[in-house]
């Protein structure tokens, strides 16, 4: 996703069609037979679309994948459409029936984008079960059930990421704090043209709490990057986290970099959906694959790199920031 640099922000039609997964050809027909949507134009003619017309783009294909036609939806009409946007179910298979209020309170909030209440609410799970059984339990579950919502027009982009932008500037404040003293050293990255942080960062915060110095050096790292830290910190670990599918081809770039750069000093582990497909290859690189970010908790068994672990203190998760 693209981050929204304000209200006024306009986006033209390649862009809207890369982000819903519409054609510029099905945009175009939906305004100019169904008069769905109604685009601004630019003095030189482009369409430019709103955040607000990508949500409505984003539900209008989600009700098709449910059976609607879009003559069907467009006798409906544009105002009722618009309405029931707010109206999306929420899937809460997903999350203990503890949390179900907890989660229909946050998603109210983040449509509205009330950022405090929102922090509030974080807080308090913070509190009552320390980072990570919340992060597990609930934050994980929550952002996953907001991301399908914004997928089918159910939430918008902002509302979004009132919350994550909140989750990943509290792992960012907890890995400001003093590392571990004596700790093998780690360092974690989104590969090159991958902006997912929260994984990575969640990854980098639970190695602190194993007694790792983790270093989180950022999204869209690349190798002469990653090469250069190694030059100034030799670290006994990297994991590098890909959301997307890079395509096989980009992968076995990758794979020589990893190879001659990273793996003569460091073992390396990758993880996200990017590479899973991937896996028996990057076995054959002896890169270690694990599926979740909890995964992290078994390096002292897999890689028999470090000592006991030491838990960070209780104050680390206190604080949450915007």
């Amino acid at each position: 996703m693209s981050n929204i640099a304000n209200d006024s922000q306009k986006y033209r039609i390649k862009s809207v069609a890369s982000t819903t997964g519409l054609s510029a050809h099905v945009i175009r027909k939906w305004e100019e037979r169904y008069q769905l949507v109604h685009p601004q134009r630019a003095p030189n003619g482009y369409r430019l679309f709103t955040e607000d017309d990508i949500q409505f783009l984003l539900y209008l294909k989600s009700q098709l994948d449910h059976g609607e036609s879009i003559g069907q939806l467009a006798q409906a009409g544009e105002d009722e459409l618009r309405q029931s946007m707010n109206h999306v179910p929420l899937n809460l298979s997903g999350i203990a029936p503890l949390y179900w209020n907890d989660t229909q309170d946050v998603i109210r909030l983040a449509r509205h984008q009330d950022v405090g209440a929102i922090t509030a609410m974080l807080e308090k799970w913070i509190n009552q079960m320390g980072l990570e059984k919340a992060l597990e339990d609930i934050i994980f579950p929550l952002l996953r059930l907001i991301g399908e919502l914004w997928h089918q027009g159910g939430m918008s982009l902002r509302g979004e990421q009132s919350v994550s932008r909140l989750v990943r500037q509290h792992l960012i404040n907890v890995l400001r704090e003093e590392p571990p003293p004596g700790g093998p050293h780690a360092f974690i990255a989104c590969v090159p043209g991958d902006f997912h942080e929260i994984a990575p960062l969640t990854a980098a915060v639970l190695l602190r709490g194993l007694g790792w110095h983790s270093i989180y050096l950022g999204p869209n790292v690349s190798f002469e990057m990653l090469e250069m830290a190694l030059r100034r910190k030799p670290a006994q670990l990297i994991i590098l986290a890909c959301n997307l599918d890079p395509g096989e081809k980009i992968l076995q770039s990758w794979l020589r970099n990893i190879t001659r750069q990273l793996q003569p000093s460091s073992t390396v582990m990758v993880g996200g959906p990017g590479f899973k497909p991937y896996a028996p290859i990057l076995r054959t690189h002896n890169i270690i694959c694990f599926t979740h970010v909890q995964d992290v908790k078994n390096l002292q068994q897999r890689t028999g790199m470090a000592e006991s672990a030491r838990a960070l203190h209780p104050s680390s998760f206190i604080s949450w920031q915007s």
